[in-house]
């Protein structure tokens, strides 16, 4: 009887605790979205930021010819909010700035093949009716034919390198135009640069903003912090459709307990970079690619325990952006990690 009790018990008991932790933990490891962020379309004389009508049309013609689950970010972040399992490999779509090329060029594309876009805008320079963005009223037709939007700050300033009470005011601003010409203010938000800080991340804390967007390469799964979800950037280099179909199918390389903790570095040029590797790598090797001195270069790893690896960087990095980029080949699957720092 006593026997019966105790394993009737230990049974439900454990099945229990695998339908908890299903429900309440992300996967051990996850296939990922792919978040793609443009600014510029058919602009070639800015090709930092733009990419040409030829590439746009090869990305979406790539997704639509082979059928590639697409989702809006809007989505994305309900998912992480509740800790659903991203098991199913995915892309979603994002637009800064408000150029006029995006109305006009890419958005009768997003729109006519119904795939979701958010353009994250910074409002200012709408105000300010500034030759070469939209006006409110076409950002206001972009959203009732089906575009969302998100927020990209006043004057789209460098957030870090400015003092609490202008970050604050600078988002109070905007509110207050997002209010006035849309009447509502976007819950999504995107770091002008992909520039952010604890600091920058606290303050958004105080303004009930949930999640926020970088512009540093990877894919996001919910091993991500959530303040610092990254995107890849696309422009007329980093366009071509090699990598744009190599990032579609990159899954998520999951990291935790990355040091420093901090993504603003204001002493130290020459972090000791260190972070736990989630995903079973099955006796496969990392490569990190950095940029201290401002030169891209791999860089030299070890193993601290057998899931930790340290980066002891070379040189140190220049006063600016400085990126990290991590990447595996699993099963015949390549897995993708990014980071990025500002550098004082």
């Amino acid at each position: 009887m006593n026997n019966f009790f105790f394993s009737n018990f230990s049974r439900s008991y454990i099945l229990f605790l695998v339908i908890f932790f299903s429900n309440t933990l992300p996967a051990f490891s996850e296939t990922g979205v792919s978040v793609f962020m443009y600014h510029r379309f058919g602009e070639d004389k800015y090709p930092s930021t733009n990419v040409s009508e030829e590439q746009f049309y090869s990305h979406i013609d790539y997704i639509l010819s082979n059928k590639i689950k697409i989702i809006g970010l809007e989505k994305l972040v309900k998912m992480l909010e509740t800790n659903q399992i991203l098991d199913q490999k995915a892309v979603a779509f994002s637009v800064d700035d408000a150029y006029s090329s995006f109305y006009k060029t890419a958005w009768p594309v997003f729109r006519d093949n119904g795939i979701p876009v958010t353009l994250f805008i910074s409002t200012d320079i709408i105000d300010k009716k500034t030759k070469g963005y939209m006006t409110w009223e076409e950002i206001k037709k972009f959203i009732n034919e089906g575009g969302t939007v998100g927020q990209h700050t006043a004057s789209h300033l460098h957030m870090p390198l400015n003092n609490v009470s202008k970050i604050k005011n600078d988002l109070l601003d905007s509110h207050k135009s997002w209010i006035k010409n849309i009447g509502f203010i976007p819950k999504l938000f995107a770091y002008p640069y992909g520039e952010s800080s604890n600091e920058v991340i606290d303050i958004l804390k105080e303004f009930e903003i949930s999640h926020a967007f970088g512009q540093h390469s990877g894919v996001i799964s919910n091993f991500e912090n959530k303040y610092y979800l990254p995107r890849f950037s696309l422009n007329e280099k980093f366009g071509q459709l090699e990598r744009f179909e190599f990032a579609v199918n990159a899954y998520s390389l999951d990291i935790k307990n990355f040091l420093p903790i901090d993504m603003f570095l204001t002493d130290n040029k020459k972090p000791l970079i260190e972070f736990s590797v989630i995903n079973n790598l099955k006796g496969n090797s990392i490569d990190c690619f950095s940029n201290p001195n401002g030169e891209w270069s791999m860089q030299e790893l070890t193993n601290i325990t057998k899931n930790r690896i340290q980066i002891k960087l070379k040189n140190k990095y220049l006063s600016g952006r400085a990126r990290l980029n991590c990447t595996t080949k699993v099963d015949e699957k390549w897995y993708w990690f990014g980071y990025q720092f500002l550098v004082k």
